[in-house]
């Protein structure tokens, strides 16, 4: 039976490459443990951003989709303790334009293939990302939207805010059926090498507060056709597209985003221990230990944990 082609999303074989090498980097320099805590669970923890204002650019599209995409996407803002900032002008009804040394926390464009968004703070990252880079991708939006985009663009501003997918969650291992993946996903139109479907679809093994009980409802799980499941439909992964946040979501958000400000002080200091503890590993490269302690002075300033 021939198969419907899917576009699974994925990066940019440059930022995959970052991300990787970033990667390597960590598990051969970087404890099991800091300070007392799971290292993965440290590192996807400092993803998140801190509660507050993330800004917005838009490189292409008219004022009319940005509106929609602006609407769509603060969605999230009404369970948790993070604005979006899309830089509207009531006079012009204009909203923030992309420009090329951009260091909006998101810049969003619809030039590349495919949907993806880098997670969390990544954007802040320039050993992932340099100033102006595409940090969200909505591709080809500016020409004609999909049926459903809602979905995408709540799915894809999950991620910027630092929420993976929920398919990779730590709390539930699909059922995939890895040879008929890797041969599928390797041919067109993917092109994927086998690591690369590992890093996009195999169990994350670590979380933090950006995952919880596996959720098929949550607007962060991917919808796979039933045939790339052992059990086809009666996989607990498998699901039909999820368009709206789901209870888990909401839930999530606001324990990612509290409003409380003694949650908000632990969490914190909590962060300021762990970036204390990493900016002085002198066996990390020198971009990610700047990484670190630029990110350690924005707590030392702005935070109340202290």
């Amino acid at each position: 039976m021939q198969k419907k082609e899917i576009y699974v999303e994925s990066y940019p074989d440059r930022i995959q490459a970052r991300l990787e090498k970033r990667e390597r980097i960590k598990k051969r320099n970087v404890p099991s443990y800091i300070n007392g805590a799971a290292r993965d669970l440290v590192f996807e923890d400092l993803k998140l951003w801190r509660v507050g204002v993330l800004t917005v650019s838009f490189k292409g599209g008219n004022k009319n989709l940005h509106r929609q995409i602006s609407e769509v996407a603060s969605e999230w803002s009404r369970y948790g303790n993070l604005v979006f900032d899309f830089g509207y002008d009531k006079l012009t009804g204009e909203y923030r334009q992309w420009k090329p040394d951009d260091n909006s926390h998101i810049r969003v464009a619809f030039e590349y293939k495919g949907y993806w968004s880098l997670v969390g703070n990544d954007t802040m990252d320039e050993a992932i990302i340099k100033p102006g880079e595409i940090t969200l991708n909505l591709s080809n939006f500016d020409k004609q939207l999909p049926i459903n985009w809602q979905g995408t663009v709540l799915h894809e501003f999950g991620h910027a805010i630092g929420f993976h997918h929920e398919h990779q969650s730590p709390d539930t291992e699909c059922d995939f059926d890895w040879v008929k993946l890797y041969d599928y996903l390797g041919g067109p139109p993917n092109y994927w090498t086998k690591a690369k479907v590992d890093h996009n679809l195999r169990q994350l093994t670590e979380g933090g507060l950006t995952y919880s009980a596996h959720d098929v409802n949550s607007i962060m799980h991917y919808s796979f056709p039933a045939w790339m499941f052992k059990s086809g439909i009666k996989s607990s992964c498998y699901t039909e597209e999820n368009h709206l946040l789901s209870a888990e979501d909401k839930k999530m958000m606001a324990e990612a985003y509290p409003y409380q400000i003694e949650l908000i002080a632990k969490i914190d200091h909590s962060r300021i221990e762990h970036l204390t503890e990493l900016s002085t590993m002198v066996d990390l490269n020198k971009a990610t230990n700047q990484v670190h302690q630029k990110h350690l002075e924005f707590y030392l300033e702005h935070g109340i944990g202290e």
